[in-house]
């Protein structure tokens, strides 16, 4: 017997068919016979009793009150069924028909068995996995195969009138971790684009004039018990050191020095033993504000990468003398630019169509690049972020107009309805424009982020600074974006879920070989930059940036490819972007849009 193909899901619903059929009588003969039409009453004088199988292959059947055949989903069942005084059952299974035969008065009982399904699926062991779930599938007498990437058994013929299958979970022995994977891609070519480690601008020469704005400072700027000590440090021009003075020191007081940086950048701060004795301990800090690390014991030298600083912004190193000691130790310090063994901004994919597909939420999406924790906060990781493939719809940033994210609507959308699939229409934050113009659609129940698939993103930090205009690289802005210029009050960064790309990561999509990297993003509307980044195309798409200049602007990337600003109540496409958790890995696929990465956790 040959049926057609079946698509079923985990969670198996089964149509049960069966052909239901009634008795009419033929009285002079001494014969009944059931045939026919579903749902007609059978008059039988009590000569009749159903007797229905109370759950699928119990063996135990009760007594049915109804005097109408039973419709579908039961089976007539042969050997069981008879009558009290010997009187004959011949079933027909051709015509679906009984017949009974007697020659006297007789008591029949008719047992029906409830149609078991088609297909009969049972799991060995418990599935804890998600996203995608490897397995392995055999069924008894059919053509199947299991799906990974949608999680289902697929069969396409069964060979017998039923089919039982037993699904097996596995937990691969190794695993070829998603981040891992794209980091060794870096330098080669996929599709038409190519995976890249963008590095900051390498600075080899430093002048003398990046070092004479280094003053020393005396109070408690960030920590109490300061002094003013003349003569604490003194500038060596020869190693481009401010270094200590012990003899002008004392035990148990706080010496700080200040520098104030002359140009945009990212900086290594780094404090030098230059008598190899260890004594005393060092705190550096690269903003007044910043958390200071301590190091101890000290013997040849410590060094700390700050975040990117702004023109005038300030740098700190902090010394403090042994508790238990008068003496200590002889320091040297001083400021670097980052050089090329320093801030990487991240793995990414650039050009006009590289193979940075994945299959997330049962749905296409795209891979960014892998990031280490300067972009998300997340201490010793390299994650994987990547973006919605397509938008979820036009929607206001803030429907109050305000370019603060943690309260905006769409902050508020992305990180409620949408992660946890809810419907979010006609609720507080579905707006399309300002407070007057809700949103065509925000109900999330099938397309937001499903459960499978939602332990996979990691709680991260999105950095909120910005930028006044629009006239700068993709490296400044990765800069502006982890800086501290926002409009007054405004927040510096936030955590969550959910958030929108950046202007950077919009910036370094774009084909490098096509578009020169000092090009400003706000001149990237031609064929030769956003016409070579994978990025554009989805018309105005908001970024999750402020223009930092105005307390309602926020950064878009316009319909002709360049970046430009809006007020935070208009509507503009929005596509959400995630981090992906450390431990995701990769189970099939090889980017390309028809065999995304397939992945699993």
């Amino acid at each position: 017997m040959k049926k057609k193909k079946a698509l079923i899901t985990i969670s198996l619903v089964t149509i049960l068919l069966l052909s239901v059929f009634i008795f009419n009588y033929i009285n002079e003969d001494r014969e009944v016979i059931a045939s026919g039409k579903e749902n007609s009453i059978l008059e039988s004088d009590g000569m009749f009793s159903f007797m229905l199988e109370t759950s699928l292959g119990s063996g135990e059947y009760t007594v049915s009150s109804d005097t109408k055949w039973p419709g579908s989903g039961y089976q007539y069942n042969e050997r069981l069924s008879g009558c009290e005084n010997g009187s004959t059952l011949i079933w027909n299974d051709e015509a679906k028909s009984v017949t009974l035969k007697a020659n006297k008065s007789d008591k029949c009982y008719l047992y029906f068995d409830i149609v078991p399904p088609d297909v009969t699926l049972a799991a060995t062991n418990a599935d804890t996995s998600h996203g995608a779930a490897p397995a392995t599938l055999s069924c008894n007498g059919a053509t199947s195969s299991y799906n990974q990437k949608y999680r289902r058994v697929e069969i396409s013929q069964i060979n017998n009138k039923y089919t039982n299958c037993t699904l097996t979970y596995q937990t691969p022995s190794s695993k070829n971790y998603l981040n891992n994977y794209i980091i060794g891609l870096a330098g080669t070519t996929q599709g038409t684009g190519e995976v890249i480690d963008e590095k900051l601008t390498i600075f080899t020469n430093f002048s003398q004039n990046e070092y004479n704005n280094y003053s020393t400072y005396y109070g408690s700027k960030f920590v109490t018990g300061g002094t003013n000590v003349s003569n604490v440090f003194s500038f060596n021009p020869s190693t481009n050191m401010w270094e200590t003075n012990p003899q002008n020191m004392s035990s148990n007081l706080y010496y700080h020095l200040k520098y104030s940086v002359l140009e945009n950048g990212y900086y290594r701060v780094c404090a030098y033993s230059l008598d190899n004795s260890g004594a005393g301990s060092i705190k550096l800090s690269y903003r007044d504000s910043g958390t200071a690390s301590t190091y101890s014991n000290i013997k040849t030298s410590i060094c700390r990468n700050t975040e990117y600083i702004t023109t005038g912004g300030t740098l700190y190193f902090v010394q403090i003398t042994n508790a238990d000691d008068n003496s200590i130790g002889k320091y040297g310090f001083t400021i670097q630019k980052i050089d090329n063994n320093g801030k990487s901004t991240g793995i990414r994919y650039e050009g006009k169509d590289p193979n940075n597909y994945i299959w997330f939420n049962n749905e296409l999406w795209r891979i960014i690049g892998v990031f280490d924790e300067n972009s998300h906060g997340q201490s010793g990781q390299n994650l994987v972020k990547i973006i919605r493939n397509d938008s979820i719809g036009g929607l206001a940033w803030h429907k109050s107009n305000t370019n603060d994210w943690t309260a905006s609507s769409l902050m508020n959308l992305l990180n409620g309805a949408y992660l946890n699939s809810e419907n979010g229409t006609g609720g507080e934050y579905c707006y399309g424009y300002s407070t007057t113009v809700p949103a065509g659609n925000c109900d999330y129940t099938e397309t937001g982020i499903n459960d499978t698939y939602r332990a996979m993103i990691e709680n991260v930090t999105w950095y909120l600074e910005g930028y006044s205009s629009t006239s700068a690289t993709a490296e400044a802005f990765y800069g502006y974006e982890r800086g501290t210029t926002v409009s007054s009050g405004m927040p510096t960064s936030t955590t969550g879920y959910i958030g929108l790309m950046y202007p950077s990561d919009y910036g370094y999509s774009v084909l490098a070989s096509s578009c020169a990297r000092t090009t400003n993003l706000g001149s990237y509307d031609n064929a030769t930059c956003a016409g070579q980044s994978w990025f554009y195309g989805q018309g105005y798409e908001w970024t999750i940036t402020p223009r930092s200049s105005y307390s309602y602007s926020v950064l878009y990337v316009s319909n002709g490819g360049s970046l430009d600003y809006s007020s935070a109540s208009c509507g503009s496409s929005a596509r959400p972007v995630l981090y992906l958790d450390s431990s995701v890995y990769v189970i099939d696929g090889n980017g390309s849009q028809s065999d995304p990465y397939i992945i699993g956790m």
